[in-house]
């Protein structure tokens, strides 16, 4: 026993080892591949990620090869990496073709694996030799209905095409499950819009080209032609596809609106079930408005694009159910005017709709949104103008009448008076405008009497009462001010603008009750103070002022003045105009006033000449605006006060006394002098300010004051030094001068613009300017006058040709003046560098000292490096101008005395190069310049401002990539050879690593590359060690390379730790190297002996919330950490104390946001420690749950939160979610017992007896930091709180699909919200039904299963309620049988889909509407309550007739939709309704045409079909396969069918039912399509199409031959019963069709004695009246002629309120009834049937009515 207990626990053992098996085989990488799509040639980069990411992986990569054998890929090693390599990433250089990649890691010691990644693609458009892939059709866009083949070609037999789409997850599949492959042929289509990658593999393991094929799906758009329709007018509806495209089919729909779904259904139009070829359709006879769609459809099976978007046809016209008014019911409506769409009919539900189209689409909107709707009506205003077509749409699906409606822009009514000053007695007319300006307005007119509080009362003036349809008004015998208004009103009932602004007519003369005065009595200027004084028969008054500015200006003496009393005083700093008034207390206006308030005037003195000739007459003028006859003019001479720095005014002797007129006459005045003048007011003594002083110039000197200008040239520069000098008999002067602007005069002293010394003005100026100077004296004269006009400085532009010169060459310099003039001789030099003012001096050249009066001169033999100068000379004494800027032609040949070497002496120079520029020759003293070329000017600058000259070195070196031209310039005055210097950036290298990961003594292959690339390098190798005393790094070179090496590649064999690597390269002779480059580090898990780092705390993932350790252990005291953090575009390597604390050989840090960073350690003594990769992950938010979901009253409620980490210090805090509606969220309250948190993740409520919800969050104390809310969980309960109660409407066991449910909230709040929870989401009402106050509507389309509450505006939760939503049943109604013999019963089965119980079964019949296309649905009688039952039989059906059903279920009922219509067929006329068949047979041919003709009482048709497809059926109108014209229906088939027709008529009556067959080619038998009557005579033939009348034909009655012989016909001369049945025909061993011969009996006389007669008569007689008596009762006490009954079980319920009903049997038996019989189609089978009926009592009938059963035995037939 013991033993056998050990080998059980032994084999448990091995096999608990052997089911654990490889961890890191559970674990599957994923590789990422970059680019997706290549250009040939490109480098492919393969990403390979372990999830959980973890450190000490190496990674294999793999050619994911297909074996289509297989069905699979094989993985084969990518060359380079048998090894595998440490870092994460490969490349893949050179890749031309699409492949396929896959990764997978190993680790350990037995390594390992995981399994292979899902392989990924790089696809390239370049075709394959071996494998190749085309796409057939060709064309830019493909589409859902396209038919794509895809075929592969190369050397393999076996293909296989595949297929990506980028979804979630990434789909890859093989042609098989979304196409058929063919060979080498992949063939499919899309229903759907799709976008993919396809490819071929090949058996040979190669893959092909990529080909990226996107799918659209297509778009019907259709217009409607026209708009708006005249009534029956014909409607051209045109579809188009976007993009077009050919051999699409077109259908046509009519949109029906569908308020249960918000929506509309699409009814197809007459005919168009199998759409049309053409992309136009035309309806006939449409009377209302109707909305159409459009659809298309294209291959086999048929593939449709979407429905159109639905566009309406517009009728005015309004429809019988479905009416629109607009109330008011007027022309035109305005903005504000209140407007109501009213709609009505035969429907309880309405909504409106209204189409807007903008320039840029069209809007199509519910009332809802623009109005408000209540009931059938919507009532809206607009603030804007707009145009709309508005109309109604009724539960029932009908559209009503469209209205067109335009809301127009508020008029304003505006009022002008003519005149607006009044003479007493006078018209005034008065003019009223409506603007915006349209006709048919009535004009109303008034009298604005003011109010005391600045408002009016309007009275309507004589003959105003009443409107008049002319916009103009006048008042006769006008005499005092008044003011006016008017109105305007438009249409029935009328509509009026507002009041039109007042408008006042003034009259001067006063009122008997309101006067206004005005002083002063005068013109007024703004220095006065005006007083207005109202007097008059009130003791209240105000005091008005209209001022015409841009706008009206009316306004009250309060604003502008100070009303006290009845007298309004003010005064204005400013001129205006204005009409003054006074208004009484009583209504009364004054008489009004225009006053004026004028500025002070000031005069202007004009001369009438500037410049007299001596002695000359000069006239003086003195201007006052506004002007005025009562002013004197006074004339003033203006003498110097230069004192004061001004002038004093001496009135002329002739004008003491003033003069009346305005102008002066001044005589034989030969000297510069200044006249001013003022005026005075006779009646007052007021004098106007004097004018500005004018001046008369003269150029004669004055004795006492003369002006002379040097230099005393004609014209003067702004670069001259001009004087002024006054001289006289003064010893105190001013200069003085005068400029005349654009704009303005400008009068200044010297002391503005130059510089006064004494009796000199000195001055320059850098302007062009002209101006008048004159000297101005201490005894008060003036000086000549002097115009100077001062011109721009000319400047010299020296160009040299060429700029570089071969020796010896000549050298041209042009020179030439800006700005140009005639006249100038023009100086060469030699520019010579003169060191000792850091400047040139100018040699002029040989043998031209005087200058050439040419511009250009050419310098022979110029060997070296010169400069060159030049400028101009003109006028006498001759004005120079400056120097031209020396310019320098460079040679490259040293001269003798001066040369310049260039050190380093290489080809290329770089930024970082120490540059020296080194002078020799001749000369001790030397300076080196250059001149860089930009883009608009050069810049010649010396050493000293970009480098140091030292001796007759300069050095220097340049962090910009600089170009210039170089020279050294000798103390002698030499120039050097010149060169030409471009620095360029230097080359660096960058150093990549391989791998970055290693396993211990792997190899390591370090590149280097220097850009910008060139050849010529040698690279030396460097280990970086760790330098902490520098914080940087040393660089060791590596062994046995000291040289360097020329291969950019070195490979470090055996390295085993983490270490630093750098590189440089090295050029030329003497070598000039790189920088170093930046280190790069190959990373080890492994420890070194001297560095370790181990991280703290040891878990697999760290969190934000965790405080992070690494520490650094080994033979070294000083330490620092790194950490290097890899970004989109580059690494970031940071030390410790960057992002933590240092502290010894520790590093602590913690994180608050997720990062990935790899981190090690580095020693004092240069050693690299083991590196460890660390991810610091976010903290989620909690999960709460809570248990139990649904509570008894008081249950304990467990609540569990669960986060990570699991560390130390956390604390959980719990919280109750409390709604708050203002914010659409929750409030969160502590719960009490939770204020300091618990340490346990679980928290344990008692007693809760209501719904509530919870949350809870996490904290960590050692960082202070916590989580968000969890999301808040729930617990149910079914009790309703106090405060808050949650009831349901309907209240039924089961709730359907479109069941409208109410959910009301009720309690203590005023604010409610409802919410639910449905497949763990939380939603408010408002996202899926519609809240009002405290209830909430909504209903579903689909199956649904939630939990439903209330949440209060105080916070509260209601009870909470579980609703299941219910499919609605679809129903299937069956009938049979489907033909009948007259008075037959009928059953009807109704199914219901899905099945359930306690359904409640109504029964209808389905009466034609040809109104709407339809039929109306009528209960059978006594079916008013349903039939648990689901069958139903009905007796004594005579003729045709077709039946629904609907079911209903549970209190308050839910009733479903109508079955589809049914029909069963009966061959029986009747005289309302009968249907004839030409020609008159049962068989016709393909392509014949065939008349159906209905006949009754009815005017108007249609004529129906019944075909069979399948197991199932469908019937269609005349419209759709054939011709209706008014009772004709004709058509002709061009393929085989069976069908059944029968007529419909607008009374509502089917007609008899007929057979037709329609074949394509044979014998075709000729019989009566209607039953023969007994004892007629018939004949049967045959034909074959194209031949009447055939010979040798055999007839066959039921399969048996009756005639075989050369006749052609059969004939049959006295129908009997027993000739009915089914015939076929023969001929030349082709049978026809077999087609059924009905035969209808006829009452045949009896063949008896006449004394048989005499005794059975008068007793048959008796018989019959009775029959006739009773079937009378019958008739009137069932109210119908149809028998039907109930089908029962055969055992009824012992509680059966029918048991006692009295019941008589009677047994009839009929033989050989063929009269009875009903006309089967030949694959139809007889049946011999015992069938029991009867007509059990309905609850209508009284407790006395009998039920009459029959039961029919058929004993014979068939």
């Amino acid at each position: 026993m013991g033993r056998t207990l050990l080998c059980v626990l032994g084999v448990v053992f091995l096999g608990v080892l052997l089911c654990r098996g490889n961890p890191s085989a559970k674990t599957r990488p994923v590789l990422t591949v970059s680019p997706s799509w290549l250009s040939p040639g490109a480098s492919v980069t393969l990403s390979c990620e372990v999830k959980p990411s973890s450190a000490g992986w190496r990674f294999y990569w793999y050619k994911a090869v297909p074996e289509l054998y297989q069905n699979k890929y094989k993985y084969l090693l990518v060359p380079g990496s048998d090894e595998g390599t440490k870092d994460n990433y490969y490349k893949i250089n050179d890749q031309k073709h699409t492949a396929g990649y896959a990764c997978r890691a190993g680790r350990g010691n037995p390594e390992l694996f995981t399994q292979f990644s899902e392989p990924k693609f790089v696809w390239s458009a370049v075709s394959h030799s071996a494998a190749s892939l085309t796409l057939s059709p060709k064309k830019i866009k493909h589409y859902t209905v396209d038919e794509i083949r895809l075929t592969c070609s190369g050397p393999s037999i076996l293909w296989k095409v595949r297929r990506f789409r980028q979804y979630y997850p990434s789909d890859i599949s093989d042609c098989s499950v979304w196409g058929k492959m063919t060979g080498r042929t992949c063939t499919f289509s899309s229903r759907w819009y799709q976008k993919a990658v396809f490819w071929c593999e090949s058996g040979s393991g190669k893959f092909s080209n990529a080909v990226n094929v996107t799918l659209h799906a297509p778009r019907a758009v259709l217009t409607v032609s026209p708009s708006w329709l005249s009534p029956k007018a014909s409607i051209t509806l045109s579809c188009q596809v976007e993009p077009p495209s050919t051999l699409w089919r077109f259908y046509w729909y009519k949109a029906v609106p569908d308020q249960s779904k918000y929506s509309y259904r699409y009814d197809p139009l007459h005919g168009t079930r199998k759409g049309t070829t053409k992309n136009s359709y035309v309806t006939q006879g449409e009377k209302h408005t109707a909305g159409y769609a459009c659809r298309a459809g294209r291959g086999n099976p048929e593939i449709f694009t979407d429905y159109s978007k639905i566009t309406l046809s517009w009728s005015a016209d309004s429809h019988p159910a479905a009416s629109l008014t607009v109330s008011p019911a007027r022309e035109k409506l305005f903005t504000g005017d209140k407007i109501q769409l009213k709609c009505s009919g035969s429907s309880g539900v309405w909504r409106v709709r209204r189409f807007r189209q903008s320039s840029y689409n069209s809007d199509v909107s519910d009332c809802f949104s623009w109005g408000t709707m209540s009931g059938s009506s919507c009532t809206f205003s607009s603030r804007w103008q707009l145009t709309a077509v508005y109309w109604c749409e009724s539960g029932s699906g009908r559209l009503s009448n469209a209205i067109n409606i335009t809301i127009h822009a508020t008029p304003k009514a505006v009022l002008t008076v003519s005149p607006q000053w009044a003479s007493p007695g006078a018209s005034v007319t008065l003019s009223c405008e409506v603007k915006p300006s349209s006709p048919g307005w009535r004009f109303y007119w008034y009298k604005a009497v003011p109010e005391l509080s600045n408002t009016y009362k309007y009275y309507s003036l004589p003959q105003g009462t009443h409107e008049t349809p002319r916009d103009s008004y006048v008042v006769h015998d006008q005499k005092h001010t008044s003011r006016y208004a008017c109105r305007a009103g438009w249409g029935v009932p009328q509509f009026f603008t507002n009041y039109s602004e007042p408008k006042i007519v003034w009259s001067a003369d006063s009122h008997p009750a309101a006067a206004l005065s005005v002083s002063p009595d005068r013109d007024i200027y703004t220095v006065d103070e005006v007083q207005l004084t109202c007097t008059g028969s009130s003791g209240d008054w105000k005091v008005r002022r209209f001022r015409p500015y841009y706008q009206s200006d009316v306004s009250d003496c309060s604003i502008w003045g100070k009303m006290n009393g009845s007298s309004c005083t003010f005064s204005s700093p400013q001129y205006h105009k204005g009409v003054y008034w006074c208004e009484s207390g009583s209504g009364e206006l004054s008489n009004a006033v225009n006053v004026t308030v004028n500025n002070t005037p000031k005069p202007v003195l004009t001369v009438s000449t500037s410049w007299p000739s001596p002695g000359a007459l000069v006239t003086l003028s003195c201007n006052i605006k506004p002007s005025s006859a009562e002013w004197r003019f006074y004339w003033y001479k203006a003498v110097p006060d230069t004192s004061q720095n001004n002038y004093r005014y001496k009135l002329l002797s002739d004008s003491v006394d003033g003069t009346a007129l305005g102008s002066h006459v001044v005589h034989g005045e030969t000297h510069t002098v200044v006249y001013a003048c003022r005026a005075r007011r006779e009646k007052k003594q007021y004098f106007t300010e004097y004018s500005e002083p004018n001046f008369v110039w003269s150029a004669v000197s004055h004795p006492a004051a003369s002006l002379t200008v040097s230099p005393d040239r004609d014209e003067l520069y702004i670069i001259d030094n001009i004087q002024l000098k006054c001289t006289g008999s003064s010893a105190d002067w001013r200069v003085r001068r005068f400029r005349q602007s654009y704009y303005k005069a400008d009068l200044s002293d010297c002391s503005s613009w130059g510089k006064m010394t004494g009796p000199l003005c000195t001055f320059s100026s850098p302007f062009y300017h002209r101006a008048v100077y004159w000297c101005e004296s201490g005894s008060g004269e003036f000086s000549n006058a002097v115009n100077i006009t001062i011109e721009s400085a000319p400047t010299p532009h020296l160009t040299v040709s060429p700029s570089w010169l071969s020796p010896g060459a000549s050298v041209t310099l042009i020179c030439e003046v800006k700005p140009p003039s005639a006249g100038w001789r023009f100086y060469w030099y030699k520019a010579v560098p003169d060191l000792s003012k850091n400047s040139y001096r100018y040699d002029p050249l040989p043998d031209i000292i005087r200058g050439t009066v040419e511009n250009v001169y050419v310098v022979y033999g110029q060997t070296h490096t010169a400069g060159y100068s030049c400028r101009g000379g003109i006028g006498n004494p001759e004005l120079f101008t400056k120097y031209s800027e020396p310019n320098i032609v460079w040679s490259a040949d040293s001269h003798p005395a001066a040369s310049l070497t260039v050190s380093p002496a290489r080809e290329k120079l770089y930024i970082v190069d120490d540059i020296q520029l080194k002078c020799t020759g001749s000369s001790a003293d030397w300076r080196v310049k250059r001149v860089r070329q930009s883009y608009d000017q050069s810049d010649v600058s010396d050493c000293s401002s970009w480098g140091t000259m030292t001796g007759s070195s300069c050095t220097f070196s340049s962090p910009q990539y600089p170009r210039a031209v170089y020279w050294c310039e000798s103390g002698s005055g030499e120039f050097s050879n010149a060169v030409n210097v471009t620095l360029i950036h230097p080359p660096q290298p960058t150093l990549f690593v391989s791998p970055s990961w290693l396993s211990p003594g792997a190899s390591v292959t370090l590149s280097c590359e220097v850009k910008p690339s060139s050849a010529g390098w040698r690279f030396y190798w460097y280990k970086a060690v760790p330098d902490l005393s520098q914080n940087n790094y040393t660089y060791d070179p590596l062994p046995d390379i000291t040289g360097g090496t020329v291969e950019n590649i070195y490979i470090v064999y055996g390295q085993k730790h983490t270490a630093g690597f750098s590189c440089r390269g090295g050029k030329g002779n003497p070598e000039l190297f790189t920088e170093y480059s930046e280190p790069r580090f190959v990373w080890s898990a492994d420890s070194h002996p001297a560095a370790s780092l181990t991280v703290s705390p040891d878990r697999e993932k760290l969190y934000i919330v965790d405080d992070i350790q690494l520490k650094c252990t080994g033979s070294s005291t000083d330490w620092r950490v790194r950490r290097i953090r890899q970004s989109y575009n580059h690494s970031d390597v940071s030390d410790c104390s960057s992002w933590g604390t240092m502290t010894g050989s520790s590093c602590s840090f913690s994180s608050l946001q997720y990062n990935v960073a790899l981190y090690w350690c580095e020693s004092e003594s240069g050693e690299f420690s083991n590196a460890v990769n660390i991810t610091v992950h976010l903290v989620q938010t909690p999960r709460l749950t809570v248990s139990p979901l649904w509570l008894s009253p008081g249950a304990v409620v467990t609540l569990r939160c669960e986060v990570e980490p699991q560390s130390a210090g956390r604390r959980f805090y719990w919280y109750k979610a409390v709604p708050d509606l203002s914010q659409i969220k929750f409030r969160y309250n502590l719960l009490p017992a939770s204020v300091d948190g618990t340490v346990e993740n679980s928290f344990v409520i008692h007693k809760q007896k209501h719904t509530a919800g919870y949350a809870c969050i996490a904290g960590w104390e050692n960082v202070e930091y916590s989580t968000n809310y969890s999301e808040p969980q729930f617990v149910w309960s079914a009790d309703a709180h106090p405060a808050a109660s949650l009831t349901m409407s309907p209240v039924r066991e089961k709730l359907f699909t479109f069941d409208e449910v109410h959910l009301h909230c009720t309690g203590s709040s005023a604010d409610w919200r409802v919410r639910r929870i449905a497949e763990s989401s939380y939603s408010n009402c408002s996202v899926w039904g519609t809240m009002t106050g405290s209830l909430c509507t909504f209903s579903s389309r689909w199956q649904l299963t939630a939990v439903y509450w209330c949440e209060s505006g105080s916070g509260e939760f209601s009870n909470a309620v579980n609703i299941s939503i219910h499919l609605a049943p679809l129903l299937h109604l069956t009938v049979s049988p489907s033909w009948l013999i007259p008075g037959a019963s009928v059953n009807l089965s109704c199914e219901v889909d899905p099945p359930s119980e306690g359904w409640m079964f109504y029964w209808y019949e389905a009466v034609p509407d040809l109104s709407r296309n339809d039929y109306r649905y009528e209960l059978l009688p006594d079916n008013v309550n349903g039939t648990k039952q689901d069958s139903l039989v009905i007796h004594g059906q005579n003729h045709t007739a077709g039946y629904a059903c609907r079911v209903g279920y549970g209190n308050p009922e839910f009733l479903s939709r109508y079955s589809e219509p049914k029909f069963v067929c009966s061959p029986a006329s009747r005289p309302a309704a009968s249907l004839s068949v030409s020609p008159d047979r049962g068989q016709h041919f393909t392509s014949e045409s065939v008349t159906l003709n209905c006949g009754g009482n009815s005017a108007e048709w249609r004529v129906k079909v019944l075909r069979e497809s399948g197991s199932s059926s469908f019937t269609d109108s005349c419209s759709a396969w054939g011709a209706m014209n008014g009772s004709l229906c004709a058509f002709s088939s061009p393929q085989h069918y069976k069908a059944v027709f029968w007529c419909e008529s607008e009374s509502g009556e089917l007609s008899n039912a007929v057979n037709i067959t329609v074949q394509d080619e044979g014998l075709l038998l000729v019989s009566p399509v209607h039953p023969v009557t007994e004892g007629a005579s018939v004949t049967l033939s045959c034909r074959l199409r194209g031949e009447n009348k055939l010979s040798d034909v055999i007839f066959y009655h039921n399969d048996k031959l009756i005639q075989n012989d050369s006749r052609g016909e059969l004939k049959i001369s006295a129908v009997s019963q027993s000739d009915e049945g089914f015939y076929k025909c023969e001929h030349s061993g082709e049978v026809s069709p077999q087609s059924w011969m009905g035969v209808k009996a006829v009452l045949k006389k009896s063949s008896s004695s006449f004394p048989v007669m005499w005794a059975v008569g008068p007793l048959c007689g008796i018989v019959l009246l009775l029959l006739l008596l009773l079937l009378i009762r019958f008739i009137r006490l069932k109210g119908t002629s149809y028998f039907y009954d109930l089908v029962r079980p055969t055992k009824e319920p012992e509680n059966d309120p029918k048991k006692d009903q009295s019941i008589s049997y009677s047994l009839l038996n009929f033989k050989n009834t063929g009269n009875m019989r009903h006309y089967l189609e030949p694959d139809d089978s007889f049946v011999n049937s015992d069938v029991r009926v009867g007509a059990a009592g309905r609850s209508s009938l009284a407790a006395s009515d009998a039920a009459v059963y029959s039961e029919v035995k058929s004993t014979s037939g068939y």
